[in-house]
């Protein structure tokens, strides 16, 4: 059957990211977990029933059942997706850890989710009780501290003003400390011994009884403090050169599968070196630009995205390339999501952040314009699209009269120009279509870019049709046709499909 030039979109809008995608297996759609209470010496952790779970968004509260048990049904999350706790409550406890409310979790079918909460009235007598031993303590060694000073003092070993400066830092030493003692107790008493080795555990014991000296021997029995840390770092300064070296050859196998068109596997090695290091933003874009470029799975590259705009921001600052580059890529996935409404802010703090770091009149700068614009044309606001795109395509238009050796420019400039034409077509102004096609195609080098080529041919063939000139249009399909079937072969779709208009 003959193919209709009304069955085909003239145009997407294509954010400046770079990527590649496989989608995951897929699990039921459940994040399970429990929660227990935190063991303390002589008192083994428990399951706790009647707990209220609350998961952010629009999940109805859970309550764990006689074996602590919960599960909440969260429809398209998949393996990894990020998810928060709302909260978790129960009369007479508290999460042992407040800050796990908010914090960003990783979804799993699989894995269940442990929640640790502390009785109150539990928590109160133990910190009572550290805090006893803890300030027992330091009156004993204020008043030892105080008698060697009043027997140096006798003994003619101090003069009065040396006497008096000692002592004035003694009860400010003492002062000082006071503050921390119930900081610290809360401390303690919330461990859960659970997490401890036996070793560890028997330190705890003695500090929270007051032995500090047994506690000071068994740390030291383990081995001297700066020995300990100097094999530690000569151990992490090894695991960093074998984990740098690993991430280089995980990125090799994600390009090596990549050529081959094996993209599920080229993913997977591209996802395992983000996991090898979740704190470094370039590898999370990476892999988030994976997700969203092969189109399968923009959830889990918004998730990839989120994590690289967190550490970005907090190890390079918020006005970073990189966070700006976060800031952008996440706009993009919410768009593909068709969240308009979160993408709008997102992309906006990346044209601020990259008008900051290139200038206004810069061809980043002004492909995160076309971003903002392509933002709008999606959430219906045409008017204020163009509105973006024109300034854009005056900055291109500039620039390609002071660069005219940079070969980007144009091909920005072309991809522009077809996306204001996709704004004409759907305002029926096929004049304007027509005028800003035809100039893309004069952008276009005459060697190269000629997955664009067919591109904009086969649009401006549509357009010829719309406008009754059948003549101009089997011209631009004819050659869109022709360069279709050198690139990607006769039997490729967008070849039979341009074969089809022609007929």
């Amino acid at each position: 059957m003959k193919h209709s030039p009304f069955d085909f979109r003239l145009s997407t809008f294509v954010f400046c990211l770079s990527t590649f995608v496989f989608t995951l297996p897929s699990f039921s759609q459940t994040q399970s977990g429990y929660v227990r209470t935190v063991s303390r010496p002589g008192q083994p952790s428990l399951r706790l029933q009647g707990v209220v779970v609350r998961v952010q968004g629009d999940y109805n509260p859970v309550m764990t059942d006689e074996q602590g048990g919960f599960q909440v049904l969260m429809p398209g999350y998949k393996a990894g997706t990020a998810y928060s706790l709302a909260g978790a409550n129960k009369g007479g406890y508290e999460l042992q850890e407040p800050e796990l409310v908010g914090r960003q979790l990783p979804f799993s079918a699989s894995v269940p989710l442990e929640i640790i909460m502390v009785s109150r009235r539990q928590m109160q007598k133990d910190k009572q009780r550290i805090e006893k031993a803890a300030r027992e303590n330091v009156e004993r060694y204020y008043e030892q501290q105080l008698n060697a000073l009043n027997d140096r003092l006798a003994q003619a070993q101090l003069t009065n003003q040396q006497y008096e400066a000692q002592l004035q830092l003694l009860e400010e030493r003492y002062d000082s400390y006071e503050p921390l003692i119930e900081q610290m107790a809360e401390r303690y008493a919330r461990t859960d011994y659970t997490a401890l080795s036996q070793t560890d555990s028997l330190i705890q014991q003695a500090i929270e009884q007051g032995d500090l000296d047994l506690a000071q021997q068994r740390i030291l029995a383990k081995g001297a403090p700066n020995i300990r840390e100097q094999k530690i770092q000569r151990i992490r300064r090894m695991a960093d050169a074998q984990r740098a070296e690993l991430a280089g050859d995980l990125y090799h196998l994600y390009a090596i599968h990549l050529s081959r068109f094996r993209n599920d596997s080229a993913l997977l090695y591209i996802t395992r070196r983000a996991a090898l290091d979740t704190t470094n933003a370039q590898w999370q874009l990476d892999a988030g630009n994976a997700y969203d470029k092969m189109g399968r799975d923009y959830a889990q590259a918004l998730t990839l995205y989120r994590r690289a705009l967190r550490y970005a921001l907090a190890n390079e600052g918020p006005q970073a390339l990189r966070t700006a580059q976060a800031h952008n890529n996440i706009a993009y996935a919410l768009t593909r999501l068709a969240c308009y409404a979160e993408a709008l802010p997102e992309q906006r703090q990346a044209l601020a952040l990259y008008r900051h770091i290139y200038g206004t009149n810069h061809a980043l700068t002004a492909a995160r314009i076309v971003n903002l614009g392509a933002i709008h044309y999606y959430s219906g606001q045409r008017d204020s699209a163009q509105l973006c795109f024109t300034r854009a395509e005056e900055v291109y238009t500039a620039l390609e009269s002071a660069e005219p050796d940079n070969t980007d420019i144009p091909l920005l400039h072309a991809q522009l120009l077809n996306n204001q034409a996709a704004i004409d077509v759907a305002g029926d102004d096929y004049t304007s279509a027509y005028n800003r096609l035809s100039k893309a195609l004069t952008l276009l080098p005459p060697s190269g870019a000629e997955y664009d080529k067919v591109v904009y041919l086969r649009a401006l063939g549509a357009v010829c049709h719309y406008r009754n000139m059948p003549a101009e249009a089997h011209a631009a399909w004819q050659q869109a046709y022709d360069i279709a079937l050198r690139i990607y072969g006769p039997e490729h779709p967008v070849t039979l499909e341009l074969g089809s208009y022609l007929q």
